[in-house]
């Protein structure tokens, strides 16, 4: 990790950047595996309150990040079975 800027907010703001940009590539190769392009991410947890973190993930992703109505798991898992259920319906 250097040579390591004197800063440390312009250190921090590097290592989010990485991070954001390995997630993007994530999701890139995630579609050249024929998953769906990416259209928007929910995104929870307590680096979702951070307004800064929020827009260096959304430059980097090129999607709009969107906070989901619950950030209970629970509440997630149910809705992914409720799509499998409604897909299922329609076969």
């Amino acid at each position: 990790m250097t040579p390591r800027p004197a800063d440390d907010a312009v250190f921090l703001h590097a290592l989010l950047e990485g991070i954001a940009n390995i997630e993007a590539l994530g999701y890139r190769r995630l579609a050249e595996l024929g998953g769906p392009q990416l259209a928007s991410v929910a995104t929870v947890g307590g680096g979702a309150a951070n307004e800064s973190w929020r827009r260096i993930r959304a430059t980097a992703l090129g999607v709009p990040l969107r906070m989901p109505e619950s950030d209970e798991a629970a509440v997630g898992v149910a809705r992914l079975a409720l799509r499998a259920l409604e897909v299922r319906a329609r076969r």
